[in-house]
């Protein structure tokens, strides 16, 4: 991993939770009817753990990393092109994987427009970062 731009990977994971806060805090209330449940019984459940948000960032940094990794392989290497790999990306595996498991879980559609949306607009973030942050020549 000694191509990667560790610096790019971790502000496009942090840019990606931080979309995500702001993503689950304007739909928060679409999205907990999709998952059949209220604040009050989430509260209660999570205990106030850290928990979910620790997990967020690691899997955003893991997402990145993956990024990282593959950008160059598809020579995904300008803001644009990085973006558009994203958008492919999340769609073709996340989004795809996700409506299959809603299907069988009969999930409702807006569930699957809040959870996919987010990470294929999250994952073309992180791909136009990754992609268009050139590291300098030391």
């Amino acid at each position: 991993m000694g191509s990667i731009n560790h610096i790019a990977v971790w502000v496009a994971g942090i840019v990606h939770f931080l979309l995500g806060a702001a993503w689950y805090m304007t739909l928060g209330k679409v999205w907990m009817a999709g998952i059949g449940k209220t604040e009050a019984q989430l509260v209660a459940e999570n205990g106030g753990s850290p928990a979910p948000y620790i997990i967020g960032i690691i899997a955003a940094l893991a997402v990145a990393y993956g990024l990282a990794w593959l950008l160059p392989k598809l020579e995904a290497q300008s803001v644009a092109a990085g973006a558009k790999a994203g958008i492919i990306l999340a769609l073709a595996f996340i989004g795809s994987t996700m409506a299959m498991n809603y299907g069988f879980e009969v999930r409702p559609l807006s569930l699957w427009l809040i959870n996919a949306g987010y990470m294929t607009i999250g994952m073309a973030v992180m791909g136009g970062i990754i992609g268009g942050w050139k590291k300098r020549n030391a």
